[in-house]
């Protein structure tokens, strides 16, 4: 009878059930899961189609609930209420993944509501108070609004577009539901603690016109606006400590007058600190803790920066003043169309200028400006979209040569090749990151992502993504084809004068790196299912990212081969029908934890009976960033567990000039945990074995146990002789017993101290073995053989005739060394 399968039964953290839909989260993965036949489908989605028009009535009263209320409530109360409930909701949170629903909404009575004030009518007389009931009202009316314009809004839209066209492509369905969901609910385009850097590679360059028309440099512009940036990140808890040592300075001196008598015993104690208050000249003192604390000082632009009032009217609307956002036609007030905050980051109230969405303010600053500076200097625009040029093209290379230091770069790049309409004709590569066997094709787009929300314009959606996406990947594909078409080619400089050789048979790697300035980093994570929705980026690797995203990896990887081993492994993603991830850092994550983290999200999709998602693998990374907003020295500790023995190997080949150094630690680095610590366990056991025996002793990995076939030699130089064509002969021994095609002999060589002093490496094939050298490593092979059934008998006492042979030949032992005793 054959043995049940014994598997360890997981049971989920949280289910959910609504009809026939179930989700189950087991940890950061979700299984969703819908149980019903077709006729219910069928059924449920006519029921769906024909609630469209309710749902949609039921939205539009939501809105005008919503534009009353604001309209009636005074604004600068209602949105300091929203910023102190929304920080300290999210002030100990250290992960994008640990926002819930109710933290999401605390951001959306900051933005929403912001853009309602600006753009809904001021009603004829407003309230001079927040009172609880209208800010519970006005909270839940907007939770709603988010609820059904993100659920039950989506599903009645959809049934409905397919009632009506049965032919409707759901592929670009799920696309354009997800780009909704993007456009209404995604704020942060990047990490807080990038902003400063953010706003000076964007704006330094633009110091002449922000002199000429605001009086103010690039790098006075820059300062103002991190101002803000710090009165949001740490204003409060700066206002806290300013008011604790305020209170203790005027209680220890209202003390201290007491103790000398010098006040009546009936003195009013809170006069007599208010005395001393005036006494000490700590009005001033007194007014700007209080301000910050219980006032809006934090928020009051001209407390905060020096920005100059001319700027700051073109940064801000007044109560109303924006007449899009509610103009009548479809989606009015709805957060489907443009909101105001996203056009002017700033409100005008009662004269005075404020900011209290930083989010907003950063996501949208560089785009903002361009219209600012175009509106009042419209010869501007050249120079813009040049700059504009410049920084996207500087941008990538400098994080490449960050990330990979010592790299060879070549920028500008051109090339004979055919052109988009296939004629012949000079061809340009923006640039070449070469760094070890890996090669890098950077095609940078400055152009921004369309502005206009995918619910009124969705082609200008994809428009884009071709733009951004599927261009550059057709000029990286054209350069490749070009590498292809002979064993060495030619590369030139703008003048078309030669500037290099290259082969691609150097490289056991080439990735098209299509890098953008705009972050849409939630798209760019599945580039490869974008050919759904007619953006075919073809089938040469593409890796999709946004400047941002560099940066993050700029500060993130400590080591170069490291960094190209994760490539290695997001390029499988690439070609993986069934990654879908959210995010560009959720890949990271995943390499953090599952190494090989296709193959993991492949298998566990394969026997999952339902479709899986992987969320919130990024959050170590948040919690990493969260941590510099504090110690901008904290060290990363983002990486594999990688045992010590095995990282200085890695460490000391990124810091060797061999050009095939990144392979080798490819070869570590593709091996799983375990086996990770056996090799540094062995390596430990050899060192202290010398200490007595001056004798080396090899160490065999076997494919059939993981990624690769290794043999390995650790050795003191102060203990034991190591004869290196012995290792070799030993090495091409085990490849011919395990009939490996393939082997890594690896030489460590360990000083007294056993520290690292050298790796040496040697990639054996079987067919390159000189024919003069077989019949004696034939005879060895032979008794490596003997000798390792010999030691399995001793131990097993008996070999199962079916069981593997131990000689490891990877055969049956009946049909393997059973036969040859």
């Amino acid at each position: 009878m054959a043995k049940r399968d014994k598997r360890t039964v997981l049971r989920p953290d949280e289910v959910l059930s609504a009809g026939p839909f179930t989700i189950a989260r087991f940890g950061k993965v979700t299984h969703l899961r819908a149980d019903w036949d077709e006729n219910s489908f069928q059924e449920f989605q006519v029921e769906q189609a024909a609630s469209y028009p309710k749902v949609v009535e039921y939205i539009d009263s939501l809105v005008a609930d919503i534009a009353t209320l604001v309209s009636t409530l005074p604004p600068k109360q209602l949105l300091h209420r929203a910023w102190g409930e929304m920080a300290v909701r999210h002030m100990k949170l250290e992960s994008e993944s640990e926002i819930g629903d109710d933290d999401a909404i605390a951001i959306r009575m900051m933005d929403y509501v912001q853009s309602v004030i600006a753009s809904a009518p001021p009603g004829k007389s407003r309230r001079h108070q927040v009172s609880e009931q209208d800010w519970v009202k006005l909270r839940e009316t907007i939770a709603t609004l988010f609820d059904v314009l993100n659920s039950r809004y989506q599903i009645c839209r959809t049934a409905k577009g397919k009632q009506e066209d049965p032919t409707l492509s759901m592929d670009v369905e799920e696309f354009y539901f997800k780009a909704q969901l993007i456009w209404c609910n995604v704020r942060g385009k990047r990490y807080q603690v990038h902003e400063p850097q953010y706003l000076k590679q964007m704006f330094l360059p633009h110091s002449d016109v922000l002199l000429e028309l605001f009086g103010i440099s690039g790098e006075t512009f820059i300062d103002e606006l991190t101002k803000i940036w710090n009165a949001h990140s740490f204003g409060l808890e700066n206002a806290v400590n300013s008011l604790d040592d305020f209170r203790r300075d005027v209680l220890q001196a209202t003390q201290e007058r007491i103790e000398t008598g010098d006040v009546p015993p009936s003195a009013d104690f809170g006069e007599l600190m208010q005395q001393v208050v005036e006494e000490e000249g700590w009005t001033e003192r007194r007014n700007d803790v209080f301000g910050r604390f219980f006032g809006t000082d934090l928020f009051d632009l001209k407390k905060t920066t020096a920005l100059p009032e001319p700027l700051l009217a073109e940064l801000a609307w007044s109560p109303g003043e924006d007449r899009d956002f509610f103009a009548p036609g479809k989606y009015s007030g709805w957060p489907l169309r443009v909101w105001p905050i996203f056009k002017r980051p700033f409100i005008k109230l009662e004269g005075e200028y404020y900011c209290f969405d930083h989010y907003s303010l950063f996501d949208n600053i560089y785009r903002v400006m361009r219209p600012i500076l175009l509106r009042n200097k419209p010869t501007y625009s050249e120079t813009w979209n040049s700059i504009q040029r410049t920084i996207s093209e500087t941008l990538p290379i400098e994080y490449f040569q960050c990330i990979l230091p010592g790299a060879n770069v070549l920028k500008g790049i051109y090339y004979p090749g055919k052109t988009e309409h296939g004629a012949k004709d000079w061809c340009e590569v923006d640039g070449l990151v070469m760094y070890s066997d890996h090669l890098f094709v950077i095609e940078a787009r400055g152009g921004a992502f369309t502005h206009t929300p995918p619910a009124t314009d969705f082609p200008a959606w994809v428009a884009s993504l071709k733009n951004l996406v599927l261009k550059p990947a057709s000029q990286g594909a054209r350069f490749l084809e070009y590498l292809r078409s002979d064993e060495t080619v030619t590369l030139y400089n703008k003048e078309h004068k030669k500037v290099d050789d290259i082969r691609l048979s150097d490289f056991r790697h080439a990735t098209i790196c299509t890098v953008t300035l705009d972050p849409f980093t939630e798209i760019a994570a599945q580039v490869q299912h974008l050919r759904k929705i007619g953006v075919d980026v073809g089938a040469d690797p593409i890796w999709a990212i946004s400047v941002d995203d560099l940066r993050v990896y700029a500060d993130i990887f400590e080591n170069p081969l490291i960094f190209l081993h994760f490539v290695e492994q997001r390029i499988k993603a690439f070609r993986s029908s069934i990654i879908q991830l959210d995010d560009e850092i959720d890949h990271f994550g995943l390499y953090i934890e599952f190494n090989h983290y296709v193959n993991h999200i492949e298998a566990a999709q394969k026997e999952a009976e339902a479709h899986i998602q992987f969320v919130g693998y990024r959050s170590d990374v948040d919690k990493f960033f969260s941590a510099r907003m504090r110690d901008p020295d904290v060290p990363c500790g983002l990486r594999q567990d990688i045992p010590s023995r095995i990282l200085e190997i890695i460490e000391w080949l990124s810091e060797n000039g061999d050009s095939r150094r990144a392979k080798i630690a490819s070869y570590l680095l593709d091996l799983e945990g375990s086996w990770r610590e056996t090799i540094a366990t062995k390596i430990d056991e050899e060192l202290e074995s010398q200490t007595t025996a001056a004798q080396v002793r090899p160490f065999s990995l076997h494919g059939q146990h993981g990624q690769t076939n290794l043999t390995l030699f650790a050795h003191r130089i102060d203990r034991a002789q190591h004869d290196r064509s012995l290792a070799l002969d030993h090495a091409r021994t085990v490849a011919l017993v395990n009939n490996d095609e393939d082997r890594l002999l690896l030489c460590l060589k360990y000083n007294e101290t056993g520290q690292l002093e050298s790796v040496t490496w040697n990639e054996i094939h079987l067919g390159d073995i000189p024919t003069d050298k077989m019949p004696k490593l034939k005879a060895k092979a032979a008794q490596l053989r003997r000798r390792r059934v010999e030691l399995a008998k001793a131990e097993r006492k008996k070999i199962g005739r079916n069981e593997q042979c131990p000689c490891g030949s990877g055969k049956k032992y009946k049909k393997c060394c059973l036969g040859r005793s």
